[in-house]
């Protein structure tokens, strides 16, 4: 006990002197970098849009010190509104990303690399105390490839033209999978299992989906509601809701394959039939939790809308259908998909462990 709590102290520690490191990095960016040393207070009032929603505007003048182009000092203008939807109040400490503009500075976002490296030395820091080095260092491989290879299937989607988006992410998707378990359970049996009982639940939840719309007609259904959409917006969504049921399904299919494992190592001689009610009861106990994460997964995405929206006197109604409509049909039908993952995993599992050799003496 006293050594972890020791490695807990070490973990702070570094995720301090990583938000010190990063505080103080300015020299590292090519971009200016700036340092808000004085903030003034101009005017303020009142603005009101055409469905009287109203807002408050406000205006800074910002005493800057340029840290990376020798200490400059420059002055600066911020406009920002109490709603801030699309603009920020900066204090006084606040570093700022800045861009160049004719002979001065324009302010182009918040320095957030110090809290972001505090945050994630410190996530690592927790791993490796609570995990295994080796398997942590895995989990952590995966991470950083999934990453990439997601990444890059953003970019190829940018970049071609006339790609098959629900085809292609689809595929990304179950690779993900697969690479995943590989890298967290190895090249085992165990990791196979999971990936079946995951690419065929999330099948079986899309074609529920896609046949749901198909004889309802997308009736109250608003893809147009998406946000940032350059693309026709359904497949985007789609795609959305494959990685979202992949996730919480391959979660609680892990969860079911490495109990029924744990079963198997004590008597490899089970029937079948133990096998699966085993794996159903495993199911029915993480099912609930799951499906409750999924939703405060949810509120968590809408929340600061929905109270920007209620705020500026709009009816839930309204809200309902147009800013939580898409994220309710992505959670029901992950909910699906974790319903279905009990039935689908045990089956799977009791399969592949009743093909193994068993001892003599077994019914």
């Amino acid at each position: 006990m006293k050594k972890r709590m020791q490695a807990v102290l070490i973990v702070l520690l570094c995720s301090l002197a990583a938000f010190v490191l990063a505080r103080f990095d300015a020299a590292l960016y090519q971009q200016p970098v700036g340092q808000v040393t004085k903030v003034q207070n101009m005017s303020q009032g009142t603005t009101k849009d055409e469905h009287d929603n109203e807002d408050e505007n406000f205006q800074q003048k910002l005493t800057v010190k340029v840290l990376n182009r020798s200490d400059q000092v420059v002055h600066l203008q911020n406009d920002w509104t109490k709603s801030a939807t699309m603009s920020t109040k900066y204090r006084k400490g606040d570093q700022l990303l800045l861009k160049e503009s004719g002979h001065g500075y324009q302010i182009d976002q918040l320095k957030r690399d110090a809290v972001l490296a505090m945050l994630v030395t410190f996530f690592f820091g927790l791993l490796l105390c609570y995990v295994r080095f080796k398997k942590s260092s895995w989990l952590l491989l995966s991470l950083l490839v999934n990453a990439v290879l997601f990444w890059l299937g953003l970019v190829v989607d940018v970049k071609v033209r006339g790609l098959l988006v629900l085809p292609f992410f689809s595929g990304l998707a179950v690779l993900l999978a697969a690479l995943s378990l590989v890298f967290v359970l190895g090249r085992r049996q165990q990791a196979l299992v999971t990936w079946l009982a995951t690419v065929l639940t999330t099948a079986l939840s899309l074609a529920a989906l896609a046949l749901v719309m198909r004889l309802t007609g997308g009736r109250g259904v608003h893809f147009e509601t998406m946000s940032y959409v350059t693309q026709v917006p359904a497949p985007i969504f789609y795609s959305q809701a494959v990685i979202g049921i992949l996730g919480a399904v391959m979660d609680e299919s892990s969860d079911i394959v490495a109990g029924l494992y744990g079963l198997h190592r004590e008597n490899p001689n089970r029937p079948f039939l133990d096998y699966w009610r085993a794996g159903r009861s495993i199911g029915q106990e993480i099912l609930g939790t799951l499906t409750n994460v999924l939703f405060m997964i949810f509120i968590a995405e809408t929340v600061p809308m929905v109270i920007l929206l209620l705020r500026n006197g709009n009816q839930f109604g309204y809200i309902l259908d147009q800013v939580m409509n898409l994220g309710i049909l992505q959670t029901v039908v992950s909910a699906l998909g974790i319903v279905w993952a009990v039935p689908v995993t045990a089956f799977i599992a009791a399969f592949f462990l009743r093909q193994q050799p068993q001892e003599e003496g077994s019914s």
